[in-house]
Order: C-alpha cells, then sequence, then structure tokens
C-alpha cells in the first residue's frame, strides 16, 4: 500500500454504499462501502480494486440524493476486503453542496454511523403468533429499517420481515425499537432493530445495489 497522502481534510468515520465505475477499464463497475469520507475523498471497501493513479466515476448516495464526483486512486490494499483511497478531482456546484451537507451532519451533535438510504420496496412482516401484515420499507441501514405497516405493533415485539418474492433474501428477524400508530401514507411507522449483524449488512446491501444501480 502506498499512503503519501497527506491529510488536509478531516476523516468523518461513516459507511455509505458508493457506486464506481472506471473511466480507463471499460468493463470496470463495482459497489463498495465507505469506511470514512472527507471533503477531499474517500477510503472505499470493494471486492476489486483499481490500480494506483487509475481516473474513476463515482456514483454516492448522501441521503436523498445522488452526488457524483470524478476521482483518482492514491492509494490501495488488495489484503480482503480491498481498499482504494479517492481524492475527488472534479464534482458539480450542486454535487458539492450535497457532500458538504453530509459532512456538516455527519460532524453534528448526532451521526450515523450508517446511511440511511430510502427505498420503497414491498415486505410481509409476520407478527407472533399468526398475525400477517403487508407494509412497506422506506428507509434502511445496515442496522434497522423504517417500515409501515397497516396497524401499529408493539415496541419489544420480535417480528420476521419477508421481501418480495423477487427478492432472494431469507426472511430478516428483527424487534420493533418504536411505533408511531398515527397514520403514515395509509399505515402506522415503525423502526424495527434487525437483530443479525449479518443479516442487516446483507439487506443494506441489497438495498444499496437497488437504490445505486436501478434508482
Amino acid at each position: 500500500m502506498g499512503q503519501v497522502e497527506k491529510r488536509q481534510n478531516p476523516r468523518i468515520l461513516l459507511r455509505i454504499p458508493v457506486r464506481c465505475e472506471g473511466r480507463a477499464v471499460a468493463s470496470y463497475r463495482t459497489l463498495g462501502f465507505t469506511r470514512n469520507v472527507s471533503r477531499s475523498g474517500l477510503l472505499l471497501e470493494a471486492p476489486q480494486v483499481m490500480a494506483q493513479g487509475a481516473a474513476t466515476d463515482l456514483r454516492m448516495l448522501t441521503g436523498t440524493r445522488t452526488a457524483y464526483a470524478e476521482a483518482v486512486v492514491v492509494w490501495t490494499s488488495e489484503v480482503s476486503p480491498g481498499r482504494m483511497g479517492f481524492r475527488f478531482t472534479k464534482m458539480s456546484r450542486a454535487d458539492a453542496f450535497a457532500w458538504e451537507e453530509l459532512l456538516a451532519f455527519q460532524g453534528g451533535p448526532t451521526p450515523r454511523s450508517s446511511l440511511r438510504i430510502p427505498i420503497d420496496l414491498e415486505v410481509t412482516c409476520h407478527v407472533p403468533p399468526n398475525t400477517r401484515l403487508e407494509g412497506r420499507v422506506e428507509n434502511l441501514s445496515d442496522g434497522g429499517l423504517l417500515v409501515v405497516l397497516p396497524q401499529a405493533v408493539p415496541p419489544r415485539t420480535r417480528v420476521s420481515v419477508a421481501g418480495p418474492a423477487w427478492l432472494v433474501l431469507p426472511p430478516v428477524e428483527a424487534e420493533v425499537v418504536w411505533t408511531r400508530d398515527r397514520f403514515h401514507k395509509g399505515g402506522a411507522l415503525h423502526g424495527l432493530r434487525v437483530l443479525a449483524d449479518e443479516a442487516g449488512k446483507e439487506l443494506f446491501t441489497i438495498g444499496a445495489i437497488l437504490r445505486s444501480f436501478f434508482g
């Protein structure tokens, strides 16, 4: 690893999905997750790394907005998982503003370790002993889900959440953390905590793919 870049901007720990396409390698396209971000660049974990000095296009989910940037690889490490340090070389004014807003929030009093991804996904929520509720996911992170259900489910209830049939993912076990029983888009709003770390990360990755590649 040849990390020779001097740090001029503070790094902020944050896990967000980034779609990366190498302009020099037409077939290169991958989805990775940041370990940290800064005003001038980011550190990305990805299945396949590019060579140091390679130019690339980045598509970054900053919340409700997707920001685009041209960047260059300043260092790499192929130790699993592969890592690449990127320095931004070009960004539009609007995208730079969205990026600054994200950094300002993360530097504030209520930062998040993982970005919440807005998504519209049909789910079926199984509530013990035998209640089945059809609902929708409004956003997700690698630790939880924001779900709208047709009726309120009490906090501390353990539920099983299954996605649509086309989404090949086993049901995710979760616990209701909070409930707002006032109706929101035709249902009650629920904050769910995913009970298995790996299941949460897999769901987060799938949500990132849906949002980044097809949204």
